[in-house]
């Protein structure tokens, strides 16, 4: 299975276009983007690691939003059940109204979309991401997806304690909403959804076999290609950037659903998500997202009972220590 894109010279960052090989039986979890729809992953992650915490995976791969909601799981393997609902309020209460986005920021010298609240305040601060926890032994390895804007191709990059939320301001680094660019390392990167915006491919060429998917529309929902204009307005000096993002975004995101409905004969794919979905990338309506996070649990909790049943020997190993009965029933 070829990429899309040529994996080039990594003359910078060598393995950046690379994951780690797979072992016999790996598990890998990928976490699609989408905007404020990345609530729905959330929520969906909250209800796995009620039973599965992050350990159970050997490979974590976020893109964009995706990658928000992903780092919290990474990491939140020993965190306790108050603190895990506490975290859901970063999508129910903390990205509503006017407080991440809003058409009043470039006068107040921000962004439309205000990363440094985002990733400064919120995940530094306030429900502060415990970096540490990516060197752990235990903690499975969590690379986030970017788009490296000088050679205009995907790169996929480990968290570490050092680099994690710069690598979040990177990832969620959109054309328009944001300056569109973030620098790791003395090069440029931005949201990796714009050069693969479902990695599934990527993890499959890895020789990952057994694969869970969160997706943040529904698993019908093929992607339109983006307007002309948008993406002039995105890249408006850069026919590279600009070809990716109107040509190639959602050349590769149909590409992956495609893989996710007919997966090669000895790979299984999982998928958890939403049946409808009400919000597009910006929607800040706290109706909206609280209904969007709940379904994500929702879902979430219907995957977990069906990988309980599938892993019924492996009931009363040290991954299903958590007994928290969770307030939406798996089977519902």
């Amino acid at each position: 299975m070829s990429s899309y894109f040529s994996p080039g010279n990594s003359d910078v960052f060598p393995g950046n276009n690379r994951l780690p090989s797979a072992s016999k039986n790996s598990k890998a979890l990928v976490v699609a983007g989408g905007g404020m729809k990345g609530s729905f992953a959330g929520g969906a992650l909250y209800a796995l690691n009620q039973y599965l915490p992050s350990t159970f995976f050997d490979l974590i791969l976020g893109v964009s939003s995706g990658s928000c909601a992903a780092a919290y799981y990474a990491t939140g393997y020993e965190t306790s059940p108050e603190e895990e609902v506490r975290t859901l309020d970063i999508w129910r209460k903390e990205l509503v109204g006017n407080k991440l986005i809003s058409l009043l920021n470039p006068f107040r010298g921000k962004t439309l979309l205000d990363q440094e609240y985002l990733i400064d305040y919120l995940f530094g601060t306030k429900y502060r991401l415990p970096a540490e926890y990516l060197e752990k032994k235990e903690t499975s390895p969590f690379y986030v997806v970017v788009t490296n804007l000088a050679k205009a191709r995907a790169e996929y990059v480990r968290a570490t304690a050092s680099n994690v939320l710069n690598l979040l301001k990177a990832a969620t680094s959109l054309p328009i909403a944001t300056r569109g660019k973030w620098k790791l390392e003395d090069q440029y990167f931005g949201d990796g959804g714009i050069s693969d915006p479902i990695p599934v491919e990527k993890v499959i060429e890895a020789g990952f076999k057994d694969i869970t998917v969160v997706l943040n529309s529904p698993k019908e929902d093929l992607s339109d290609p983006i307007p002309n204009f948008q993406g002039w307005l995105s890249y408006p000096s850069d026919r590279k950037l600009y070809h990716m993002i109107t040509k190639v975004h959602h050349t590769m995101y149909n590409r992956a659903i495609g893989i996710i409905e007919s997966p090669p004969a000895n790979v299984k794919i999982r998928v958890i998500a939403p049946k409808v979905s009400e919000l597009s990338m910006v929607s800040t309506s706290s109706r909206l997202l609280n209904r969007s996070v709940t379904r994500g649990m929702e879902a979430g909790h219907r995957v977990v009972a069906n990988l309980l049943g599938e892993l019924s020997s492996l009931r009363n190993k040290s991954i299903f220590r958590k007994l928290w009965i969770p307030t939406v029933n798996p089977k519902g």
